[in-house]
């Protein structure tokens, strides 16, 4: 069950990331990403009330301290990669963005292992290598049909992938320390909290750069509701999933299907021409994928 709600999540995803793509050109500043992810956010939250009341887990909502920091970590980091997202999209090749999203897969991984001896195999560390080479490789992509990475787009990229990990790592802990606990309660926790940290950042840069809200939401708003209910579909059955699957296998496979399916859509909806440079790297990195998911395919 656990890769059938991988499966949901990831596609999920990847129709949130084409929306992701599409309304780039109309991010122009710090607060023009937080204003529409603060909307994002508070869309989550209505549809994640709405999981909640319809599955019964009302019961659930009472909050006590260990669901609340494992929430508020969560919100934040969610935060933290839905706005360098939103500006990242902008400064790399859209395949970039699940390049470093998938480096930063280790970030859990690493976690879990210390945590809840979710232990790496060798031959895991082997897929790990490999899934490097073909980061290594898809970075030569990027720099074939844009413009090299400047610092500034590789810190981007950097502390998105690290923002995603960190966020990942969030549902581990939810699901491995709250024994009682439900994937839709902790993901409306996590949008509440991430709605209201957009909300006061808006606030603060909003002041500085002097956002229209008319000009900067409005002809994007249908492409935001998208992305609201993908992103929650996304959360919910990636969390759900983390119930099934360890860590090593959960967030590699989720990215590595992710960037799969992402260059197949840059190819036929952005045109982002598939090199051979390109096509090596990603067969290393499903070559990557299928070493480190073996046990749960030997199993």
């Amino acid at each position: 069950m656990g890769y059938l709600f991988l499966l949901i999540s990831v596609l999920a995803g990847n129709i949130k990331g084409y929306c992701g793509k599409k309304t780039g050109g109309f991010v122009r500043s710090y607060s023009d990403a937080m204003l529409a992810n603060t909307i994002r956010m508070i869309l989550c939250i209505i549809i994640g009330f709405l999981t909640v009341v319809f599955t019964g887990k009302i019961p659930l909502l009472t909050l006590d301290l260990r669901t609340l920091l494992i929430t508020l970590f969560s919100g934040v980091a969610t935060s933290a990669f839905v706005v360098f997202w939103l500006i990242s999209v902008k400064q790399s090749a859209y395949m970039m963005l699940d390049v470093f999203l998938m480096l930063g897969t280790i970030v859990p991984m690493a976690a879990c292992e210390l945590l809840f001896n979710e232990h790496i195999l060798w031959y895991q560390y082997i897929g790990l290598a490999v899934l490097i080479a073909a980061v290594l490789i898809m970075c030569s992509y990027n720099n074939s049909i844009k413009s090299a990475l400047t610092p500034r787009a590789l810190i981007l990229l950097i502390i998105t992938g690290a923002a995603n990990g960190l966020s990942d790592l969030s549902q581990k802990l939810y699901v491995k320390t709250v024994s009682d606990g439900s994937a839709a309660v902790f993901n409306l926790y996590t949008y509440i909290f991430s709605a209201l940290v957009l909300a006061v950042c808006f606030l603060i840069f909003s002041n500085r750069e002097k956002t229209d809200i008319r000009t900067s939401v409005k002809p994007i708003f249908g492409y935001i509701t998208v992305m609201s209910l993908c992103l929650f579909l996304n959360s919910f059955f990636k969390t759900v999933a983390a119930s099934y699957l360890d860590s090593a296998q959960l967030y590699p496979m989720s990215q590595g299907l992710s960037i799969i399916g992402s260059s197949i859509m840059s190819a036929t909806l952005f045109k982002e021409k598939l090199t051979v440079k390109c096509i090596i790297g990603l067969i290393m990195a499903f070559a990557a994928l299928l070493i480190i998911n073996l046990p749960g395919m030997l199993a």
